[in-house]
């Protein structure tokens, strides 16, 4: 259940070895086309042509097509806006430097602490562990579109700072896609730092917009689907009935659900608490002895393949204590057969033995086959006595028996039927996993029979829920100075900024943002330097000696500039390092 049981279906280390195995067999095929038809098609002259890269877990494309539809884009009636608009991305991406370092070290200290009730805000999302196999197109998609708006940001940025670019490119990296720009660092070097500093944040920019704009669309859900959907924020319908659903016949799409166990609902979250009032309780039902003997023998079963499991573990990870573990297994099996009697079961352990149970019951069809169809509704409630004091299950000869011991309950709903507009009572006897996965709700209702199959606001939330935090862990990551991420060359460009502004030398004054220089001071300046080498060689020599301590002023800023900001790029590797194994670690622990 999404939100009464977390398992994950796939590890994530089986995945990890399936896309790898993938990978290998993709490019040994290539490969072996490569070398049989090398002789016969020109395949490197392809490559190179289409700028196509082929290489074990990466495929890239790059192009020079789209270069003038974004210069087109860039310059123009636009160009004042574009200008603007990046001055502003760059002051927002380099508030954003701080923000990122404090978030990270709030994340460990969330994961190293562990307070109750506040969970790490930076999470890996992991196909096959955090998210669910269906869900992972949601991901894809939502990384591509964040990286092409980012990879966007730079390009416009730097044809507003009439700088090219050499081409855009698209890959494959692994399991997830992606894109780049291939800047012209020659043109590069020519503009000043301020320039350099709004093309470096561009793609930092555009992400944080890229979220404002998901979470305000998020946000008008209500709004823009009103037209194809009736959204109350109190009523609760079922929007979808998968396939094979144990309600599969009973529900219809468009049925609002009143209550469950008389627990009103009116959201998913009202469901979810309703569901768990009913886990909290202790209910006993009379029970033939026939349904008694049916539900023993499925125990039985259970525990014997777990036995048996048990075993083969013992027997291959303990080759020296086989005597010792099958004497221990002997006790255990006949304390089990002893204790499997349904109606002795104790109490006490029933939360114990529940987690055990969801996992080895709770999809066995045998349990379900060991009550009528109309057992949810003719079961009667008992209280559970002595043996002195039978309960009244014993006037019709049967047993009172609670239902918790194997994590079943009788949930009684109350639906309004979209056809015929009238309360209905349907009850469901089984776990709370079975029914939650017996339907899907959600807070609206279509307007039309035909979207009835297509539940366009659950696509909508989840393909936001994935866009957004994709696109700000991507402006957060390259904030911050990481070899090979946005962070690294910002970091350079604003170290550059500080110490020509506290006092840099005539050569880093040709990257200052204000680097008109007048060329008639220039000629002048040259004239003295003509006439001062025609004086005296005593004057010349003192000069050439009174200059020396300036390049020394110069050579000890770059050290320190050089010094500060390896400082920050190993104290940002060693601080993202550790947040990325000990998230992975916490997200492990969590499963």
């Amino acid at each position: 259940m999404e939100a009464l049981n977390n398992p994950m279906s796939a590890p994530f280390f089986s995945f990890v070895v399936k896309v790898i195995g993938i990978w290998i067999i993709f490019f040994g095929i290539l490969k072996l086309i490569y070398i049989k038809y090398k002789d016969q098609i020109d395949i490197d002259g392809f490559l190179e042509r289409t700028n196509l890269s082929v290489q074990l877990f990466y495929i890239g494309f790059s192009t020079t097509r789209l270069n003038s539809i974004i210069k087109s884009i860039s310059n123009g009636r636009y160009e004042r806006f574009w200008y603007y608009w990046f001055k502003i991305g760059s002051w927002v991406s380099l508030s954003l430097l701080p923000l990122s370092i404090g978030l990270l070290i709030y994340n460990l200290f969330i994961i190293f602490i562990k307070p109750t009730g506040i969970e790490p805000v930076i999470s890996p999302i992991v196909p096959g562990v955090n998210v669910k196999g269906s869900d992972s197109w949601y991901l894809i998609i939502s990384v591509l579109i964040s990286m092409i708006i980012h990879e966007l940001g730079h390009a416009i940025a730097s044809y507003v700072s009439k700088c090219e670019i050499n081409s855009i490119g698209f890959f494959f990296l692994f399991i997830m896609p992606g894109a780049s720009v291939n800047l012209d660092y020659n043109e590069l070097d020519k503009i000043n730092l301020w320039q350099k500093l709004r093309i470096q944040c561009g793609g930092v920019w555009h992400n944080v917009v890229l979220c404002i704009i998901g979470y305000l669309l998020l946000s008008s859900t209500s709004f823009l689907l009103s037209p194809l959907y009736k959204i109350p924020n109190d009523k609760l319908y079922i929007t979808g009935i998968p396939n094979g659903s144990l309600l599969e016949r009973n529900l219809n799409i468009g049925d609002q659900i009143l209550s469950i166990n008389d627990c009103k609902i009116s959201n998913r979250s009202d469901l979810v608490e309703c569901i768990y009032k009913e886990l909290d309780k202790t209910r006993s039902y009379c029970i033939s002895q026939n349904t008694i003997t049916c539900l023993e023998n499925v125990f039985n079963n259970n525990n014997n393949n777990n036995n048996n499991n048990n075993n083969n573990n013992n027997n291959n990870n303990n080759n020296n204590n086989n005597n010792n573990n099958n004497n221990n297994n002997n006790n255990n099996n006949n304390n089990n057969n002893n204790n499997n009697n349904i109606t002795n079961v104790n109490l006490s352990n029933v939360n114990n033995k529940k987690i055990n149970l969801i996992n080895q019951i709770d999809n066995d069809k045998r349990l379900r086959e060991c009550f009528g169809i109309n057992d949810a509704t003719t079961l009667v409630e008992c209280v559970p006595v002595s043996i002195d004091s039978p309960s009244e299950c014993a006037k019709s000869k049967k047993e009172c028996i609670n239902f918790n011991q194997f994590n079943y309950h009788i949930f009684h709903l109350n639906l309004l039927s979209q056809d015929f507009d009238n309360v209905e009572q349907l009850s469901f006897l089984g776990t709370a996993q079975q029914l939650w996965d017996s339907f899907i709700v959600n807070n609206y209702q279509s307007r039309f029979v035909f979207l009835n199959g297509w539940d366009l606001p659950w696509y909508f939330n989840q393909f936001f829920s994935y866009l957004i935090p994709v696109s700000a862990g991507l402006a957060a990551f390259n904030a911050i100075a990481i070899p090979n991420m946005d962070g690294e060359h910002i970091l350079e460009t604003i170290l550059s900024i500080i110490f020509l502004k506290f006092g840099g030398s005539g050569n880093d004054k040709k990257n200052s943002p204000n680097n008109k220089i007048n060329k008639t001071k220039i000629n002048n300046n040259n004239n003295n330097n003509n006439n001062n080498s025609n004086n005296k060689e005593t004057s010349s020599s003192s000069s050439s000696s009174s200059s020396s301590p300036v390049l020394s002023k110069k050579e000890k800023r770059e050290r320190l500039k050089l010094i500060i900001s390896k400082v920050i790029k190993v104290s940002t590797i060693l601080l993202f390092g550790l947040t990325v194994i000990l998230s992975f670690y916490n997200l492990k622990y969590q499963r």
